[in-house]
């Protein structure tokens, strides 16, 4: 111990090396079933090793772990050579439900906070730790509450690094209305939208920032890395006012002014669809100032709900 305080390098004198090697066939036997020449040369090439270990010497390590408690089983494959797997050790994590519930409890408190890729991390983590739990429901529950449910998480990996780049992208999309359909945008970002993710863009086929479920792109079609749009979106500026000092802001908006608990809002966007949308979810608490056309507009969609609801 003394010697690795000082030079904070494992040598042969600090190892134990019955227990390393046994060590070392147990880590092997856990990825899978593994045969006594693939568990000999897993000893064999270790860095800390190089030598040769027979047969007979990989059983002792096999019953050593046996004897801890270690399950271990001989199976057959389809080539007819016996391999050995561990089916279960002492030292898997075992949790109750109790634990569980709270393990999951506190995932969900976590991910409001945490943005796409920050998402994603954790989930890897709870998958990991997922692998080494006593708890066959744990994996199923926590996918079920996961945000990113039935979601392909490579894709959106693919998503986030075109956003990030501002690649230009070709992605087979389907539409609810007209079904499978390729859609060229020119990307901006992955982010959720009440309680769902989406990619934000340009699209090209109505010359307008969009947002896409990730859940109805099929795949990324084509990137075009040098291309970028030509097209001059047209862009509406209207002011709102919302009912606090505190508002939740898009990227696009900016405060014009804050006075007794009620703030004015300037929002550009290029997609009156999207903006009607978020002024609706505000409700009550947010009246449009200006432009009239546009304020006219919404109090004819406005008029148009009402009048849904009536002729039932």
């Amino acid at each position: 111990m003394k010697e690795f305080y000082k030079t904070q390098k494992v040598t042969y004198n600090l190892m134990s090396f019955t227990g390393f090697k046994a060590l070392i066939v147990f880590s092997a036997l856990t990825e899978g079933p593994k045969t006594f020449d693939e568990m000999r040369e897993r000893i064999e090439s270790h860095p800390y090793l190089h030598e040769t270990v027979s047969t007979d010497t990989i059983r002792v390590y096999m019953n050593s772990l046996k004897r801890i408690g270690c399950e271990i089983k001989r199976v057959r494959g389809e080539d007819k050579i016996s391999r050995y797997v561990i089916l279960s050790h002492p030292f898997e994590l075992k949790i109750t439900e109790e634990q569980k519930n709270s393990l999951i409890k506190a995932y969900k408190s976590l991910v409001k906070d945490m943005d796409i890729q920050e998402i994603m991390y954790l989930d890897d983590f709870f998958s990991k730790i997922g692998s080494y739990i006593k708890n066959e429901e744990f994996i199923s529950d926590f996918k079920n509450c996961s945000p990113l449910k039935n979601l392909d998480k490579k894709l959106i990996e693919d998503l986030l690094d075109c956003c990030e780049k501002k690649y230009q992208i070709v992605i087979r999309y389907n539409s609810p209305n007209s079904g499978e359909k390729d859609i060229e945008i020119l990307t901006d970002k992955v982010d959720f939208q009440n309680g769902k993710l989406y990619l934000y863009g340009i699209g090209f086929e109505y010359n307008q920032y969009n947002i896409f479920p990730i859940s109805r792109i099929k795949e990324i079609r084509e990137i075009k890395i040098n291309a970028s749009t030509t097209a001059k979106l047209e862009k509406l500026k209207v002011v709102y006012e919302v009912n606090t000092d505190k508002p939740d802001l898009e990227e696009s908006e900016k405060i014009i002014s804050s006075k007794n608990g009620k703030t004015k809002i300037e929002a550009t966007t290029s997609n009156k669809f999207l903006l009607k949308q978020k002024l609706l979810s505000l409700g009550p608490n947010c009246k449009i100032i200006e432009p009239k056309e546009f304020k006219q507009e919404f109090i004819n969609l406005l008029n148009d709900m009402k009048a849904g609801y009536y002729n039932d």
